[in-house]
């Protein structure tokens, strides 16, 4: 990675969380349908890296399954001006660690 992407973990981030923070999730939609932080937005991966300057100016919290895609999306976002952060460990922290998780269908 060419830049430090900010990083932090589920416990801080359920803080955060509460207190309204804006959570893009970018799995997959197939991903996401099977649970996800409430609140959350799916954007797919591959849609912020298409077009990271539609967060330009906006501070999110970035979340994926595990934290790798997460801090792709956050460092792309963070190149187009997005003041973003990676959610270390995932839904699969954030979930293991007893937080709430919606699904759809």
């Amino acid at each position: 990675m060419s830049e430090q992407v900010p990083e932090i973990g589920v416990h801080d981030f359920a803080a955060v969380w509460r207190q309204g923070s804006r959570v893009i999730d970018v799995r997959s939609p197939e991903e996401f349908a099977s649970g996800h932080v409430p609140g959350a937005v799916n954007v797919p991966l591959e849609d912020v890296l298409a077009s990271p300057g539609r967060f330009t100016g906006e501070e999110v919290h970035v979340i994926c399954r595990s934290g790798r895609r997460s801090l792709t999306a956050a460092e792309a976002m963070n190149a187009a001006g997005a003041r973003a952060v990676s959610v270390a460990g995932g839904t699969v922290d954030w979930s293991e660690a007893g937080h709430q998780v919606e699904q759809e269908g």
